[in-house]
């Protein structure tokens, strides 16, 4: 998350970290503290992974007019985030990594998927990480009606540059694509259940940004 009150703009990123890119652009004219947790919230209000909806309680507490700014929020396409956000979870779950120690294994990909949510717990429960509990969510459910501009982390340079224009700032972008050999990767993880069963929760999503199914890919 970046706040930049001079410049009058908040970036939220996705609570997986995707579009690092946008966030070291518009890091220089943050001029806001933001912490690493929602913890000790009454010395500093801001802390990353907030999603817009909190985020403008913190406004209205602190007596700044939210709707002023620019509200700016990076997302990726739900079939990779969801991906990476399983492959995370196996890295870091200490239940995880004792079932694969004993011989057991972690859920499989279309088992774990099922028992996630679009909002709410997401992929966690209660104790979990913000970017365990969010990492799944719908991008509806993020933004909640918050965001003025969104940046998909695959077309950053298509839709970040009007917002440099309109916040007075000069382009310096370095795009770096993600490799299709790593795009395939994902995919493969998709049978025709799953996505079928990620194309209706996340049926908002695509038809809001453009994106379509491992099996349904847009002509180059």
């Amino acid at each position: 998350m970046i706040i930049s009150h001079s410049r009058k703009f908040i970036l939220f990123t996705d609570p997986l970290g995707a579009g690092e890119q946008v966030q070291s652009l518009l890091a220089p004219f943050g001029d806001a503290e933001i912490g690493a947790t929602p913890r000790n919230r009454e010395c500093n209000p801001f802390f990353h992974g907030m999603t817009p909806l909190e985020a403008e309680w913190a406004f209205d507490a602190a007596g700044y007019a939210f709707h002023t700014y620019l509200r700016l929020s990076t997302i990726e396409d739900p079939f990779s985030r969801l991906a990476r956000l399983y492959d995370r979870i196996a890295q870091t779950d200490t239940v995880w990594q004792l079932r694969h120690l004993a011989g057991i294994g972690a859920p499989s990909f279309s088992h774990w998927l099922r028992s996630t949510h679009a909002d709410g717990l997401g992929a966690g429960h209660r104790n979990s990480p913000i970017w365990r509990q969010r990492g799944s969510w719908s991008g509806k459910a993020w933004e909640c009606g918050r965001i003025n501009h969104t940046i998909r982390t695959e077309e950053i340079e298509e839709d970040i540059v009007p917002v440099l224009g309109a916040l007075g700032i000069a382009p310096a972008l370095e795009i770096t694509k993600q490799d299709e050999m790593i795009r395939d990767v994902w995919r493969q993880r998709y049978d025709p259940h799953a996505i079928e069963f990620m194309a209706q929760r996340y049926c908002w999503d695509l038809a809001q940004y453009g994106y379509s199914t491992p099996r349904q890919r847009k002509a180059a």
